[in-house]
């Protein structure tokens, strides 16, 4: 990712310091303690002081901007991602603010102010109220979720989930456009992404030779459009989904050492999805096969009945939107779209993709840290293959699996 000049900076900063309305401003860089995995842009933290007619203000923001270098562009995600993003800071989480107005406090989903954007080709950036100074930070202690934090990560999921059906309900004409913006994921509207998937796909096969995953693997390969492509067209229900929904999105505020809440931040692969689709992905790609098998039911449990409460704030019923049957049978469909999804994310995350335009963040440099990591991959995989088939969530491929 290339590098931002000050100047740059000064510049943006400037312009932020006039849409405050600040006066005889001055700001300074900080540093992350932790910093999440971000593959499309660059974030710097910013401490910005200045004066104002109501007196001295400070804003503490977190710029997240695109890279400058046009090499970046060649995919044409950067531009898309960007826009996408802007568009839910501005629109569709400035309506979630405004619908939850009338919620109790305690129940609100948490969102970071957008003070600043701009949508300049190769100068696109997002000025976002830095989080980590009000204490949510991600989670960095280990690669899985324990049971608190996905608890707490749930229902804010299902939060942002039942906003997305309030505002759909309460505003028609801008969920219309929010849904030009969204789109599902097909191969007309994202091919690159398809090709992706299927790529890591055939980099499983190969990882997975001479197992009893191989025909599995083979018949995801083989209908993989139609497989992604079902968590939009053949689901009871969709709404605003996060499709990006994993420990490296969340921050989480703290209590005594326990989480207490938390805060879904990136949202450049919102798309229209089942609903399933984000909890079942958060849940298989953040949590280990242990705690799935003890908790998995109490994880659907608590994500449901959160989302029907946050209805019921807006008078709004759960049974005819989305119940908790339509859920079920939904998550029948997305298994699969998750499996294939998750794939691709482990593969990243894990180091394993050493080419490209989205290389994994962590460098592997010794053969003994590759062979590591390619373990680590196989089991969290042959993991969540287990534990999708258990669940029936694999059943049209049951056949193919041993």
């Amino acid at each position: 990712m290339d590098l931002i000049s000050e100047e740059y900076i000064k510049a943006v900063i400037n312009d932020i310091a006039i849409t405050l309305n600040l006066k005889e401003w001055v700001y300074s860089k900080q540093n992350f303690e932790h910093i999440a995995q971000n593959y499309f842009g660059v974030l710097i933290p910013i401490n910005l002081n200045g004066k104002s007619d109501l007196g001295n203000l400070n804003v503490p923001l977190v710029l997240k901007l695109a890279p400058t270098d046009e090499r970046y562009r060649i995919s044409g995600a950067v531009t898309i991602f960007f826009a996408k993003e802007i568009f839910v800071y501005t629109k569709v989480l400035h309506k979630y603010h405004e619908i939850q107005k009338a919620f109790p406090l305690f129940s609100q989903f948490v969102m970071p102010k957008c003070y600043y954007v701009r949508d300049d080709y190769c100068k696109e950036l997002i000025a976002l109220q830095n989080m980590c100074v009000d204490n949510y930070k991600p989670f960095v202690n280990s690669m899985f979720l324990d049971i608190n934090h996905t608890r707490v990560a749930l229902i804010s999921l299902a939060r942002f989930h039942a906003l997305s059906y309030i505002f759909e309900n309460q505003d028609g004409r801008l969920y219309d456009m929010a849904k030009e913006f969204c789109v599902p994921i097909t191969e007309k509207t994202n091919k690159r992404f398809m090709d992706i998937l299927v790529d890591r796909l055939e980099k499983a096969l190969i990882k997975f030779d001479n197992t009893d995953f191989v025909p599995l693997l083979k018949a995801l390969k083989h209908n993989c459009v139609s497989i992604i492509e079902s968590a939009a067209d053949s689901v009871k229900s969709l709404c605003l989904c996060h499709g990006d929904i994993w420990k490296e999105n969340i921050l989480f505020k703290y209590e005594d050492n326990l989480p207490t809440s938390a805060c879904i931040i990136d949202y450049q692969t919102t798309r229209i999805c089942s609903p399933a689709f984000d909890v079942l992905y958060l849940i298989i790609t953040s949590t280990t096969s242990s705690l799935r098998k003890k908790h998995f039911r109490y994880f659907l449990d608590i994500y449901h009945q959160t989302f029907d409460q946050t209805l019921k704030y807006a008078n709004l019923n759960s049974e005819e939107i989305y119940s908790r049957e339509m859920l079920d049978y939904d998550l029948k469909i997305v298994g699969p779209v998750c499996l294939i999804v998750a794939n691709t994310a482990i593969w990243l995350a894990s180091g394993l993709q050493e080419e490209g335009h989205v290389k994994s963040k962590i460098v592997l440099t010794t053969e003994a840290e590759k062979s590591k990591a390619v373990t680590q991959y196989k089991n969290i995989i042959s993991g969540i293959i287990k534990d999708l088939a258990d669940c029936k969530y694999l059943s049209k491929y049951c056949d193919l699996i041993s």
